[in-house]
């Protein structure tokens, strides 16, 4: 398409939720234009087709022997229009007298691409454009990294994508083959699933999607300085991204936490910052994340995630947390607490014995009187009624004989 034909398509008020890529190339061989196009699946996409205005217009689109939509006689004529077609195509009637024939194709599928001709006619002059149409899934691609106690595994994933894309892996600076791949069907879309195992921790990893004219890049990448941080302490773990693709459409940054083959989300950022953790947070000038009052638990492997719709990246980074000193501090009181309960119960246990002894004494030497047995008896059952615990005065070295001595006077009485 030249540049007197893109401007002339551009000024016709074209609608912009129109979802479709066209002057991507284009030449001119006489009367025939050729114009590539780039259409998404299940979107809506416009086939560029400009004249020199005329009169009488008369406007054929067919691809392949099939008519597409036909207009003359300042109107539709749709009654030979291929079935495939059928009320998903639509000219901009207001705009063909000012020389623009573009075709509107609505919910595009898998067998609209092609190649499509338009032909316009004029009491003036005749126009012929070809329009070869490439169809695009509105896809998704990620890069997952797993780690078990044997190996450290990173997953390349190209979802509902069409035409099936080529995916590539490189070790530093050295093309690598991947260690598997899984491919699955969904009608015409594919989904395609690339493997590579890490070999060295050293290097970093890139995965690369190609499609049509696009490529898609993630890159793995570890931090080499473990950081290590006591119980109690704070840590500020880097994310590694560069400021010029914050301003992105479509930035998003995700925190994960890696620890014996378990994930869990710590923090994020898509255009406002989210905390899943109580005790994390994300700096909002550099996206590092931030830990408070550190536990050994947390110790492990930190996942930065950084996004964009063409590029991802991820940075992983070692925490490792040691013990305080106040861990053996809490042992010594726990241990002191034992011990002191362990004094009280024996002093008890001597008190009632030494107690029980006296008792037998005293049983002894008033055998044959009867007002030693009465008191004996008294003496039994008092004691039964109080616990066998040191009463306030024996504990300030009042002598146990006296207290006796006073039991025998008040019986004899």
């Amino acid at each position: 398409m030249n540049l007197r034909t893109h401007e002339k398509t551009e000024g016709q008020n074209i609608p912009a939720v129109i979802i479709c890529l066209f002057h991507i190339s284009a030449t001119l061989w006489g009367f025939t234009e050729q114009v590539e196009v780039t259409g998404l699946f299940s979107k809506d996409c416009i086939l560029p087709c400009s004249f020199t205005p005329g009169h009488d217009e008369v406007i054929h689109w067919s691809k392949e022997n099939k008519i597409v939509h036909s207009y003359y006689r300042q109107k539709d004529q749709l009654e030979e229009q291929d079935p495939h077609y059928r009320a998903r195509t639509q000219l901009f009637h207001e705009n063909i007298p000012s020389g623009n024939a573009s075709l509107k194709v609505s919910n595009l599928i898998m067998s609209d691409e092609g190649s499509y001709t338009c032909y316009v006619g004029t009491t003036e002059s005749r126009t012929e454009v070809e329009v070869l149409l490439h169809l695009r899934a509105p896809s998704s691609y990620a890069l997952e990294y797993q780690k078990t106690n044997t190996e450290r595994r990173l997953k390349c994933y190209a979802f509902l994508t069409y035409p099936a894309p080529n995916i590539s892996w490189v070790q530093g600076n050295v093309s690598v083959q991947e260690t598997d791949q899984e491919e699955t069907r969904n009608g015409a879309l594919y989904s395609i699933r690339s493997d590579k195992d890490i070999i060295n921790t050293a290097d970093t990893y890139y995965c690369h999607i190609h499609f049509h004219h696009d490529v898609w890049a993630a890159e793995w990448k570890m931090m080499q300085d473990d950081l290590s941080r006591k119980e109690g302490d704070r840590a500020v773990i880097p994310c590694g991204h560069g400021n010029d693709i914050a301003s992105t459409d479509g930035f998003s940054v995700v925190w994960t936490f890696h620890r014996n083959a378990v994930t869990s989300i710590l923090a994020s950022f898509n255009g406002t910052f989210h905390s899943h953790q109580p005790r994390v947070q994300i700096d909002e000038t550099d996206f590092s994340v931030m830990l408070d009052d550190l536990i050994g638990d947390d110790s492990g492997e930190y996942l930065c995630n950084i996004s964009t719709p063409l590029y991802t990246k991820l940075t992983v980074s070692t925490l490792h947390v040691e013990n305080s000193g106040n861990t053996w501090i809490i042992v010594l009181v726990g241990f002191a607490v034992a011990v002191a309960v362990a004094v009280a119960v024996a002093e008890v246990a001597l008190y009632c014995l030494k107690k029980k002894k006296k008792r037998g004494v005293h049983a002894n030497k008033g055998q044959h009187s009867p007002g030693a047995l009465e008191s004996e008896s008294i003496n039994m059952e008092r004691e039964q009624e109080e616990p066998c615990l040191p009463t306030n005065n024996q504990h300030k070295g009042t002598p146990e004989g006296q207290g006796q001595t006073i039991n025998i006077k008040h019986t004899s009485t």
